[in-house]
C-alpha cells in the first residue's frame, strides 16, 4: 500500500504557523530525524556534532531570513523538539558537504532527481507542466507532507516538503513553482553557513510574483550547489539556475520543454566548475536527455498523465529516470537509491499530484491550492 503525504493547512504569523506545522508533523518529524541521525551515525558523524553544526546555521538564517527563523522556531516547539534538529532536516545538504566534517565517502550520497517543464504549446490544455521524480533515501517517503499555507502578506503557497522543512517543490498563488535537483562542485561546504535550500525554496515561493521570485533567488547566499528550475504558468516561461555557493548559472529552454538530472550543463559551468556529482551516478549524463527525448517524440500534446508515463521509464533499471533499491547489489550507494516520490504540478490550476515510491506503487494523491 502507498504511503499518502499528510495534507497540512496553516495560516497566521510564521511563529505561529510554525507550531502549528510542528503539532501536525510531529511524528513525521521525528521519523525524519531518527532516519538523518541513522544516516550520520553510518558515516561516523556524532549527532552532537551535527547540532553544533546546525547551531551555526541558526545564526546564520536569525540575521539572513529571520521570519524563516520564526517558523523555524514555532515547529521545533510545537513538535517538542530541539530548534536545531529542526534545522538538520531543513539544513542537511549543508551539513553533509562541510569539508571540516564531510564523511570520507560522499558517493554514497546520492540526492538524485531528475525533472522537467514543458511549456504550453506543447501541454494539451495550453497550461504550463512542471514535474519531477525526487531520488534520495526511500525511507524519507514516511517523513513526508504536503503544506498548503494562506498567507496575508503575499501569495499562498502548496509545497511538497520532508516534515519540518520549509519547501522543497511547489508553487504559488501567483503560479510561480520551483523543483531542486542536486549539484555538487568544488566550491560546496568552503563557505561560511548561507541559507539553506528548503528555505531559499520557500522564499521564491513567498516572494510574489515571476520577477519577485527570480530576484530573491539571486539575493539569497548559498552554502552548495543545485540546480534549481523555476516556472511561471501565468507567462508560460521558465528558467533553469545551476548555482554554487559563488555563482549562478542561468539557462532558457531551448523549443518546447527543459529537462535536468544531477550535473552541470550550462557550457559557461563545465568549462569553469569542478563537477563533482557524476561520480555519486553517472547515468545523470543521459535521464536529463532521455526525458527530454520521451516528451518530445510524443505525438500527442502533454497532459500530468503522460509526463508521469515519461518520468516512469524504467530504461537502466535500476537507476535511471526512475530508480529502483532493488536490483542494485554491487553499485557503491545501492541502499541510498531510490525514487521517493513523483511530483506532478500544473500551478495554473493549482494542482499537484504526488506518488510515491513510484518504482513500486501507481497510486497518486491529488492536492489543491484552492
Amino acid at each position: 500500500m502507498a504511503i499518502v503525504p499528510k495534507l497540512i493547512e496553516l495560516e497566521g504569523p510564521p511563529l505561529e504557523r510554525g507550531r502549528a506545522y510542528g503539532r501536525a508533523a510531529d511524528t513525521q518529524l521525528r521519523h525524519g530525524l531518527g532516519v538523518y541521525r541513522k544516516l550520520f551515525e553510518e558515516h561516523r558523524l556524532g549527532w552532537d556534532s551535527v547540532l553544533s553544526y546546525a547551531a551555526e546555521l541558526r545564526e546564520s538564517l536569525a540575521k539572513r531570513v529571520p521570519e524563516a527563523m520564526d517558523e523555524l522556531a514555532g515547529i521545533a516547539e510545537g513538535a517538542g523538539v530541539q530548534l536545531e534538529e529542526v534545522l538538520v532536516i531543513n539544513g542537511r545538504s549543508e551539513i553533509i558537504n562541510l569539508h571540516a566534517q564531510r564523511p570520507k565517502d560522499t558517493s554514497k550520497l546520492d540526492d538524485g532527481c531528475t525533472s522537467a517543464v514543458v511549456l504550453p504549446e506543447m501541454s494539451e490544455n495550453g497550461q504550463l507542466l512542471h514535474v519531477q521524480n525526487w531520488d534520495w533515501l526511500p525511507d524519507c517517503a514516511e517523513s513526508t507532507v504536503v503544506l498548503k499555507i494562506r498567507r496575508d502578506n503575499g501569495p499562498d503557497v502548496l509545497t511538497f516538503v520532508e516534515a519540518g522543512g520549509l519547501a522543497r517543490a511547489g508553487f504559488n498563488s501567483e503560479g510561480v513553482a520551483i523543483t531542486g535537483n542536486n549539484l555538487v562542485c568544488a566550491q560546496d561546504g568552503t563557505a561560511p553557513f548561507g541559507v539553506p535550500l528548503s528555505v531559499i525554496r520557500r522564499r521564491v515561493l513567498e516572494a510574489g510574483g515571476y520577477s519577485k521570485a527570480l530576484t530573491e533567488l539571486y539575493r539569497l547566499p548559498r552554502t552548495v550547489s543545485n540546480n534549481m528550475t523555476v516556472s511561471c504558468a501565468k507567462s508560460g516561461d521558465c528558467l533553469n539556475f545551476e548555482t554554487t555557493p559563488d555563482r549562478i548559472y542561468w539557462q532558457a529552454p531551448e523549443g518546447g520543454c527543459i529537462t535536468h538530472a544531477n550535473h552541470f550543463t550550462s557550457p559557461a559551468a563545465r568549462v569553469r566548475e569542478m563537477d563533482l556529482g557524476i561520480a555519486r551516478g553517472a547515468d545523470t549524463l543521459f535521464r536529463d536527455r532521455r526525458l527530454r527525448g520521451l516528451i518530445e517524440k510524443s505525438a500527442s500534446k502533454h497532459t500530468l498523465d503522460t509526463l508521469a508515463e515519461a518520468l516512469d521509464d524504467r530504461f537502466g533499471a535500476p537507476r535511471g529516470i526512475i530508480r529502483s533499491p532493488q536490483g542494485n547489489e554491487g553499485e557503491t550507494n545501492a541502499y541510498l537509491s531510490a525514487t521517493v516520490a513523483m511530483v506532478l504540478m500544473n500551478a495554473g490550476a493549482g494542482e499537484m499530484r504526488i506518488r510515491q515510491l513510484p518504482y513500486a506503487h501507481s497510486e497518486t494523491t491529488v492536492f489543491s491550492l484552492s
